[in-house]
């Protein structure tokens, strides 16, 4: 395999629980807070003409960031880095992984799911829509001495690119 061996795949996280309380929350407060502010100022005869429009596109866009996240994982080289992509402008690396270094990879199952409770594992890292989606696999890793797990949502292409760095990844038919 040659350096144009790059690639990455990007999805949009799908709100899940405390999560979809959360943007619920703050939907309304981005439409609260400046009706508030209004009444306030009609309150006290202060005619927010050119204000109330600003503090509107203000506060959307301090939380545009918590309405649109997407997660994305590129490997180039034998190196597998994860990604957070807040608003569609703020990226953050969340991990970089030597992909020959991980334990195991394989397709997150009921079997899966059963040998990772088996693991001691200190830290699970979410890199999937949600995780009732299709093709999800998980790869074990080790930082720092403790055990760690990262779940991704696969493709052919990336699975082909981590059979060859590590011969340990188990292979499943994927939808994409």
């Amino acid at each position: 395999m040659h350096e144009s061996s790059t690639y990455e795949f990007v999805v949009d996280e799908k709100p899940e629980g405390f999560r979809k309380l959360k943007k619920t929350l703050c939907r309304i407060g981005v439409l609260a807070v400046p009706v508030g502010f209004a009444v306030v100022c009609l309150a006290v005869q202060l005619y927010p003409v050119v204000i109330l429009p600003l503090s509107f596109l203000g506060l959307v866009l301090y939380f545009w960031k918590l309405f649109n996240v997407e997660l994305e994982y590129s490997m180039t080289s034998g190196i597998m880095t994860f990604s957070r992509i807040n608003g569609g402008m703020r990226r953050k690396k969340v991990l970089e992984l030597t992909i020959k270094d991980m334990h195991e990879i394989a397709p997150y199952d009921e079997e899966a799911r059963a040998h990772l409770e088996t693991l001691p594992l200190v830290k699970n890292h979410l890199f999937v829509s949600h995780m009732a989606a299709p093709d999800i696999y998980y790869a074990v890793f080790e930082e720092d001495g403790d055990l760690q797990v990262v779940y991704f949502e696969a493709t052919a292409k990336a699975l082909h690119i981590l059979r060859y760095y590590n011969m340990l990844t188990k292979m499943s038919q994927v939808s994409r």
